[in-house]
Parts: structure tokens; sequence; C-alpha cells
């Protein structure tokens, strides 16, 4: 079985990493860990470089702080940085591209004021993913 997790290090979204960690450990699940980068390059050209730099860094750190979680039961993961305006559309084509049989992520994120602005990611996956989905609370 392929797992693809979003996580953008929240509480809800650290308790996904643990039920796919759950699943590696019980059924030998393939897990990739997948974070993105809520802007896309081409549309900020004007924007200073630290700023971007910022916001691939809380998406790398997201990644970290999930992976570590599998380091330390010593299951290989994958890890996915990814860059965009709209978060679910690629956790979507990653889902797509991988051929993955499950996405499992945590119902709400980091931000509020971002859900309200940009409706719920996971709503949006779970809409329009191409396999099974996964809401952890």
């Amino acid at each position: 079985m392929k797992v693809l997790v979003a996580t953008d290090g929240s509480e809800h979204a650290m308790k996904a990493v643990a039920r796919a960690l759950e699943l590696a450990e019980k059924q030998g699940a393939q897990v990739t860990l997948m974070s993105v980068g809520y802007y896309e390059r081409g549309d900020f050209d004007e924007m200073p470089p630290f700023v971007s730099d910022k916001l691939e860094a809380e998406a790398r750190g997201a990644l970290n702080k999930a992976k570590a979680a599998f380091d330390a039961k010593g299951i290989q993961v994958e890890t996915v940085l990814a860059t965009g305006l709209v978060p679910a559309n690629l956790i979507i084509r990653k889902a797509q591209d991988g051929k993955f049989d499950r996405i499992i992520m945590g119902s709400t994120g980091m931000n509020a004021l971002e859900r309200v602005l940009m409706g719920s990611t996971a709503a949006k996956v779970v809409a329009h993913a191409p396999c099974e989905v996964t809401i952890v609370r």
C-alpha cells in the first residue's frame, strides 16, 4: 500500500503522520510525507527572497518534524517539498502521479485565516482525490 501524508506540522497533521506510521509498522505501507510552501515563484517575482526562503523553511520544518517520527522507529520514508498557491491541487496531483492508494491528512492546518481565505484543503482533497482519503482529527 502506498500512502501519501500531507503535513504542515500542525497538531492534526502530526496525528495523520502517526496514523501513517502505524500503517507502515503494521502493514508495511510505503509512506511519502509531503509539505507545501504556499506560493508559486512565478507569481511573486517581486517578493523579497527571504520571504520565499521563510515559506520553504516552514514547509521543510514540517517535513523534518514528521520524518523524525519515522526515523525514531527506523522506518524508511520519502519526503517531498512542493511549492504552489493551492496545496490541495498539489496533493491531488502527487497522489495521481504517484499512484497512491491513500492520502492521510489532518482535518485542519496551522492557520485558521488561511482556511477561510483559501477554503479547506482537506475538503478539496476529499472531493477530488483519485484514491481513498483519511482525515484525522
